[in-house]
């Protein structure tokens, strides 16, 4: 399954105009969009076939025939749960209002992203990691957090891994990167100014880069030699990083525990070692 639905909402902030208003009508109402031709489709959203194809085309299908069977299959698969219908925070909402609509949107983006990961490509990046001299690590903001929770994980098994906390440090890192070292590079947005330096000049030293991002077309995965996917159910305006965070951490934890699974008798002996015992626990 290619998952359109999930494809096109990631993508909908880097359409034009014309290309969002029919990626939103087909999320917003997928089982109905799933029966139409190409011509209803385009009535429905007062466009045209040739906006419709070029829509197909921008979320990676040769054709809207293709894109059509996908779509069918997602429909069959996700049920009602593809439309993500979740209600908007208004200022109206109650505390137990609240407590439901986060914990929902953030169950959905895990299994977005959990359709998005491509399985070779996790492989291919835990294998990186196995054989990289070290982790170098990028982010800022939200990201940042995400990748220091990168760094307390694999510190516990012991596997090098630098990450500086400001972004001229980060800079300072990617220069001194050789090829010898693997780069993950955390932003949702695959936008951040900061992060596209640092990958400029990670890839003038010859390190694999790996880009934890958003699905949608942006200059850090069209940089990145690798791309693991997230999705996200962030509000209209969004406060801050809510499930793109979720998401994030989520992949940490995959390639994390990858490279345990591929390491188990080190990394099971490197837990003993580094376990911080508390008081009146049995060592």
């Amino acid at each position: 399954m290619k998952n359109v639905l999930l494809r096109l909402r990631e993508s909908q902030s880097a359409m034009s105009g014309t290309e969002a208003t029919i990626a939103k009508f087909i999320c917003d109402n997928p089982e109905e969009a799933a029966h139409l031709t190409v011509r209803e489709l385009a009535d429905r959203t007062y466009s045209s076939p040739s906006s419709v194809i070029r829509l197909c085309r921008f979320v990676g299908f040769d054709g809207y025939k293709e894109f059509r069977q996908e779509l069918l299959l997602d429909v069959h698969a996700l049920g009602e749960t593809g439309a993500h219908k979740e209600a908007e925070l208004d200022g109206t909402a109650s505390i137990p209002d609240i407590i439901a609509s986060i914990t929902k949107r953030n169950i959905q983006c895990l299994e977005d992203t959990r359709y998005l990961l491509n399985v070779e490509d996790v492989t291919t990046c835990v294998e990186l990691i196995r054989h990289a001299r070290n982790i170098l690590l990028f982010g800022i903001g939200a990201s940042l957090c995400v990748a220091r929770d990168a760094y307390l994980k694999f510190l516990r098994v012991d596997k090098p891994c630098i990450l500086n906390d400001d972004w001229h440090s980060q800079l300072l890192q990617a220069r001194n990167a050789t090829g010898e070292d693997v780069a993950i590079v955390f932003s949702y947005s695959g936008q951040t100014t900061e992060m596209i330096e640092c990958i400029k000049a990670l890839k003038e030293n010859g390190a694999p880069i790996i880009a934890v991002t958003r699905s949608a077309p942006s200059p850090i995965a069209r940089l990145a030699d690798y791309r693991l996917h997230t999705a996200t159910n962030e509000f209209t305006f969004r406060m801050g990083a809510l499930s793109s965070r979720i998401a994030q951490l989520n992949v940490v934890d995959v390639l994390y525990a990858g490279f345990v699974n591929a390491e188990y008798d080190y990394c099971m002996k490197r837990f003993v070692r580094t376990h911080i015992f508390k008081e009146g626990q049995e060592s």
